[in-house]
Order: structure tokens, then sequence, then C-alpha cells
């Protein structure tokens, strides 16, 4: 049994307590949150042994072996840091960090502690994700990736109004690009590496993204990926070949079904992931398998993604001029 502790009771937290209980395994100890109602409501509906205002009721706790971490982008690195002095294993909600170094400081501990940080990130556990690697080598040289993750953001109206919530606040890490563009980032590199040149060119209101096109060029093929959390638009993932493409009509993050589609007009389908409604089911089954397995060595493969990651989104933020200062 793996015990959790969660810190943080925003929208994301059901979620992964629903999933989780799909996987089977865990049991949650505590949470810890600053809103007392919220936490209240959350452990009576889902069975959780106590709650607390203060955080350092849940990292201390020594009946809790992974700490789950769902607060504003901001306090990643604070949180991950505290859980693992305190000797926690950690899964950390994305975007790992506000930037490269906190990721790196938090990925050098927990190798120094021989502990694991988890980046939750969906895809790159899924079997679809997988089967597109797979067929990469079918569709020829590939020319152009275009992806588009764009979801209109009911926290787009209260900012309009002068609402600023974490998702669109600058000091927390906010913006469409740490949302939704991480997901792009985290397809594409999980599939190519790392691209030589990267360009972000966002939409930008009160110093924070609210839109943007993320460019990245890996010599003989672009990547166009598009985030947007104000507007909306048809999902895509395709990736184009001189033989054929591959697409998904859904999110990076999501991927329920994958086309081959050849020069000839032939269609090959795949929808391999076991819970194609649960986009975070695959991850946590990798997460659970590695704690169990004590398995360091593929954790850290995991974090070289993540670092790789976290050095191109730091790239592109500078390129668009948008600081978290």
């Amino acid at each position: 049994m793996i015990n959790v502790g969660i810190i943080g009771a925003g929208g994301i937290v059901p979620f992964f307590i629903e999933t989780t209980k799909m996987v089977k395994g865990f049991k949650y100890v505590g949470i810890a949150a600053r809103n007392e109602e919220k936490l209240k409501a959350v452990k009576e509906k889902y069975g959780i042994s106590y709650y607390s205002t203060n955080n350092d009721d849940i990292l201390s706790d020594p009946k809790i072996d992974v700490i789950y971490v769902a607060v504003p982008n901001s306090l990643h690195y604070e949180i991950g840091k505290k859980a693992l002095e305190n000797g926690k294993h950690v899964i950390m909600e994305k975007p790992f960090c506000a930037n490269y170094a906190q990721a790196k400081k938090l990925i050098d501990l927990a190798n120094e502690k021989g502990l694991i940080i988890f980046d939750a990130v969906t895809m790159l556990h899924m079997p679809n994700y997988a089967k597109i690697k797979e067929l990469t080598e079918q569709v020829g040289e590939i020319r152009m990736v275009d992806i588009n993750f764009s979801q209109y953001s009911s926290r787009y109206d209260k900012f309009k109004k002068g609402i600023v919530l974490p998702a669109f606040d600058r000091k927390q890490a906010g913006g469409a690009l740490m949302d939704l563009g991480i997901y792009n980032i985290n397809f594409t590199m999980g599939l190519f590496g790392t691209p030589k040149k990267v360009v972000y060119y966002a939409n930008k209101k009160k110093g924070i993204d609210t839109s943007g096109v993320l460019v990245m060029d890996y010599g003989n093929f672009k990547v166009n990926a598009v985030c947007a959390k104000d507007c909306k638009a048809p999902l895509l993932v395709c990736i184009q070949g001189d033989k054929g493409f591959i697409r998904s009509n859904d999110a990076s993050s999501v991927l329920k079904k994958v086309e081959l589609v050849a020069n000839d007009g032939s269609i090959k389908e795949y929808a391999l992931n076991k819970h194609p409604d649960v986009p975070h089911y695959d991850e946590y089954v990798m997460f659970k398998k590695l704690f169990n397995n004590k398995d360091l060595e593929t954790a850290r493969k995991y974090n070289e993604l993540t670092l790789a990651t976290m050095k191109v989104l730091d790239k592109a933020l500078k390129s668009a001029e948008i600081s978290f200062r």
C-alpha cells in the first residue's frame, strides 16, 4: 500500500484520487490546504484520514510515503523540497517547477536521498503514445508537426474582469504555456528529443500569456504547437511525413485514438489505452510500479526528460519576454 499525503485542494485533486483508486494500492492518509471548508469536503467525500491547514503536518507525518503536490506552480519547488527533506517520495503536478534551476535542485536532492520524484505527465506512459513512437517510422521523413491544445478557461472570464486567479497570475507562474503548452512540449520531446531552436510567440495581457504559438525547430522538420486559454479550437496532434501522417483529434495530454493515414488514403486506427476517458491512469500505473520496485534507475530516466523539457520551457518564456518575478 502506498500511503499518500496531499498538499492542495484544487480541482486536480479529485482527478488524482479517483484515478489512483482505479489503479488501486493507494491510501490517502492526510491532506493540507488553506481553505478549511474545501478540505472538509474533500476529506469526507474521499475518505481521507485527516486534514490540516498546516502543510508541515502532512510533510512530516511518518505514516506517509508519498507527497502529491497540487499547489500553484510558484509553490512547487518549496513544497517539493520540504517533502524530500522529510524523506518522502514526490508526485509533482505539471509543470514540474517554475524554471529549470528549481527542477534541477529538486531532482539532485531526490537523487542524493534515494527518493523518487515523479513528473505527473499523462501521455508519456500511454500505450497510444508508445504506438505513435512506433508509427513515426512508417510515415517516412518527418516534415511538419502540428499540435493545438486550446481550451477556453472560465478563469479567463474573471481575468477580463480584473480577478486574477493562479492560472493567469504572473507571480504564481501561471499562463497558457505553463498550463496547456507544457503538455505539447512533453509530447514533442518524448518523441524527438531537444529541438535546435525554440521561439514562443505569445498573446500577452498583464504580463502573462493567455495564448500563444510555440515553434520548435528540429532542423529537418518544424513543430508548430498552439496553446490557448482565451479561445477554443478543435484539438489536434498531427505528425506529417513524406509517406503519410499520424493524427489524433484529442489533446496532446489525452490521445484516446490515433490514426495512421498513408499517402494512398488507407487508414489504420489504434485505441490502445485501457481507460481512454481517464488520461491520468497510465501515469499512476507507472508511479506505482516505480515505487513498488524501488526502481530509481527508471525514475531518473524520466527525470532527465523533465530537465530537458524545463530547459526548453525556460527558453520559450525568455523568447516571449515573460518573467515570473
